[in-house]
């Protein structure tokens, strides 16, 4: 059952986040910068999670016993915590600088980088499970560079977008999803910070750097005004309920499992994209967004086991 609520965890987060894109691109024509837009969606989080959490989290520090009991958990929580703010900023700037197709193109190879680097530091060849988890990032990846490759001239980006800097932003973003699983992965059941407790720590360090990143803000407040129901559905829908799905899927299914979340951005946010921003998807591109779908599938759902019984019935 519990691997039932991580798999759906990932569907949740994949969609969640499908629509940063659509938040970015929308204020940013309203003329935010990253930085702001990292600080904002933070905001948000903090404000709605202070509400349930902040008199818990004040009864239990003054409990002793109960910190000392917990230290590991609270370090875990701060590292994944303090990588998150690394996501959110790389997957702002990709998007900001690249069109949605080829910046959730560079975000979604964590399954890759998964996949392939325990392999090669390890020189060896996959085995077992890994040979199905390959087959499924290779569909994956086919199907994301079929989406990012093929001509879109309705995908476009602001005048001013510095592509390598959206392309450094999307390989952080990956590298951090990768990481974080990897983390989470290696914790102890009964040693696991809460969903609630990491998205409530990266929402306080959002908070506490706000103002560096408001640093350069011009007529912020009229801003904020102005789009306050895009602001918070940002926070929320593309940051809130995401983080969440995806710090409890993490703890519970493979790094290379887990990152296939990544995967699932190209195709919502383009699928988004096309329905709300009128960026239409090619025949092309829809061919490789049903390829990026069957990747997730294998990665997710088919064992090692099928792949060998399916070797015994072609030979």
């Amino acid at each position: 059952m519990n691997r039932h609520f991580a798999l759906i965890s990932l569907l949740i987060a994949g969609l969640g986040w499908g629509t940063t894109g659509l938040f970015v691109r929308v204020l940013g024509t309203r003329g935010f910068s990253s930085f702001e837009l990292l600080a904002l969606r933070l905001i948000v989080v903090f404000a709605v999670l202070s509400i349930v959490m902040l008199p818990r989290i004040l009864t239990r520090l003054k409990n002793k016993d109960f910190f000392e009991a917990r230290r590991s958990t609270f370090f875990t929580a701060i590292f994944v915590s303090g990588l998150m703010l690394f996501y959110y900023l790389g997957a702002i700037v990709a998007v900001q600088n690249l069109p949605l197709v080829f910046a959730v193109l560079v975000i979604g190879s964590s399954p890759l980088i998964s996949w392939g680097v325990p392999l090669l530091f390890e020189f060896r060849r996959p085995k077992g499970e890994e040979w199905t988890q390959g087959l499924g990032v290779l569909f994956g990846i086919l199907g994301l560079l079929g989406l990012a490759l093929s001509k879109n001239d309705s995908s476009v980006v602001p005048a001013n977008s510095v592509p390598l800097l959206g392309y450094a932003g999307g390989f952080v973003a990956a590298i951090v999803t990768v990481v974080n699983a990897r983390k989470l992965r290696s914790v102890r059941s009964d040693q696991l910070p809460s969903p609630q407790g990491i998205s409530f720590l990266t929402a306080t360090f959002g908070l506490l750097l706000s103002p560096l990143l408001f640093f350069e803000s011009e007529q912020l407040f009229s801003r904020v005004e102005a789009s306050w129901v895009l602001i918070l559905g940002f926070g929320i829908l593309a940051t809130l309920i995401p983080g969440f799905a995806i710090a409890y899927a993490s703890s519970r299914l493979s790094p290379t499992t887990t990152s296939t979340v990544s995967i699932q951005l190209q195709v919502w946010t383009a699928v988004l994209g096309w329905i709300i921003l009128d960026e239409k998807l090619s025949l092309i591109q829809s061919v490789s967004a049903a390829s990026v779908v069957l990747g997730t599938t294998i990665c997710v759902f088919w064992r090692a086991e099928n792949i060998k019984n399916v070797s015994r019935e072609v030979t």
